[in-house]
């Protein structure tokens, strides 16, 4: 539906960053800036959404200057970005989490571990510079993750090429069915999740904690991991250079991420 030119009631705009919200090299450009700030001096709630962790979509929403909730993880965790209340928190299984610990070790892959907002690693190497560089998150190694055994972190997350990611996931996702939500969040990444967790759930719940309807909450993506978010959402936006399931799903496709597709989508279907 793109060239669409009605004018959409909002009251909650929901925003993923990587592929969405930020450029291709995880910068922010200052017109999507500007157009986020303009739609919260609307007095619409801006929240960003990510599969990253809560601290490193914290300087994200800083240079825009929100006062608002964050929905990280992927959902799993919901945690306002000024007073650091936590509204909801759904950690991996203890039993699960060392289980894929256990698989990645034998299987040489590179796991992150992500405990109390902290990233650990068995060793750091190039995925974790790579990681560390994206997200701004330095890595802490501890030898053995199996060290970590009994916790219940928020997230774990694979980090490997895409052509030796691609079966991985289909394997690991029949694994774990109905064990942990395992998706593909960016060409080198493959998380699990607690199965209660997605970013759609997450954001049914936060608006509903502030009574608002989903028929006027927008919301703007590009991944897999976006497909519960857009479907959730009144309005689902996607960016042109979205993966087909969101296309497929959305309700308007605007312009790249690298071509100020979220500033654009503001200026012509809400402010």
């Amino acid at each position: 539906m793109e060239g669409d030119t009605r004018k959409i009631k909002c009251r909650l705009a929901a925003f993923d960053l990587d592929g969405t919200l930020l450029s291709s090299d995880h910068t922010l450009s200052s017109e999507n800036r500007d157009a986020l700030r303009e739609l919260a001096a609307n007095d619409i709630l801006v929240v960003l959404v990510s599969g990253r962790m809560h601290r490193s979509i914290q300087p994200v929403s800083d240079q825009i200057g929100l006062e608002n909730p964050i929905i990280s993880y992927n959902g799993a965790m919901v945690r306002h970005a000024t007073t650091g209340e936590v509204y909801h928190h759904t950690p991996v299984p203890a039993d699960y989490a060392i289980a894929v610990v256990e698989d990645c070790r034998k299987q040489g892959l590179h796991l992150n571990y992500c405990l109390n907002d902290e990233l650990y690693v068995a060793q750091k190497n190039a995925w974790s510079d790579l990681y560390e560089t994206r997200t701004g998150v330095p890595a802490t190694p501890v030898g053995d993750l199996r060290e970590l055994a009994g916790e219940t972190p928020t997230k774990l997350l694979i980090i490997h090429t895409p052509e030796k990611l691609q079966p991985l996931l289909k394997r690991f996702q029949t694994d774990y069915t109905a064990k942990l939500y395992v998706t593909q969040t960016q060409a080198e990444y493959i998380e699990f999740m607690n199965p209660e967790v997605t970013k759609g759930r997450a954001l049914s719940a936060l608006a509903n904690r502030f009574n608002i309807p989903m028929d006027t909450v927008v919301a703007f993506g590009d991944s897999y991991n976006d497909e519960s978010l857009l479907k959730t959402a009144g309005f689902g936006i996607a960016m042109a250079n979205g993966v087909p399931p969101i296309l497929a799903c959305a309700d308007y496709t605007t312009t790249t991420n690298d071509d100020n597709g979220v500033a654009k989508a503001i200026s012509d279907l809400i402010l």
